[in-house]
């Protein structure tokens, strides 16, 4: 369920929303006595309480994300250096430079898409920082909605990164291709 006053994502059994309070339709009858429910109510506890994921935690677990796919890129380079043999003088830097950066956005992609639809739900740096992407329901999010949220970043660039600054801003924490792919980003 999600609440209509303050957005909280929860499951379903409470009688008051655990992010602010607010008594949830259809748990009183219209005379004013109680429902019977075969759910049992629980009253709210702030552990049950969503945590987003701010713009500083996703900032540091992007730098984790870019320095290891950085140094696996370089590693990958290395490897192929010392087995082709690659003459320094010729034209091959540059194609050496081309495939690199090739392989590295093909990469990048893949991690980002395939690491958060798995059921890790997070990059390797998100794990280290302890933040997860989910969906609007707290469930993990599907390949195809992990692509989508992927190019959506393109928005962000455009908008010259105010679409990733709106993280710091927003109620939920959500950058612009998040809202796009209608995803959060919280702790745990």
């Amino acid at each position: 369920m999600i609440c209509h006053r303050c957005g909280k994502i929860f499951s379903e059994g409470y009688r008051f929303c655990p992010g602010c309070g607010l008594e949830l339709p259809g748990t009183v009858s219209e005379a004013g006595e109680e429902r019977q429910n075969p759910v049992s109510f629980r009253e709210p506890r702030a552990a049950d309480a969503v945590s987003y994921a701010g713009f500083w935690r996703r900032v540091a677990a992007l730098l984790v994300d870019r320095l290891l796919l950085g140094l696996l890129n370089l590693a990958l380079c290395i490897c192929y250096l010392l087995l082709a043999g690659v003459d320094w003088e010729g034209g091959q830097i540059r194609s050496l430079y081309l495939a690199s950066a090739v392989f590295g956005f093909l990469l990048k992609w893949l991690y980002f898409t395939l690491m958060e639809s798995s059921s890790l739900q997070a990059t390797l740096g998100k794990m280290f920082i302890g933040i997860r992407v989910t969906d609007e329901q707290d469930r993990r999010i599907s390949l195809a909605r992990a692509n989508g949220r992927y190019w959506a970043k393109i928005l962000s660039v455009l908008t010259f990164g105010v679409g990733f600054l709106m993280a710091g801003f927003t109620r939920r924490k959500q950058a612009l291709h998040d809202l796009v792919a209608r995803t959060l980003v919280v702790r745990g």
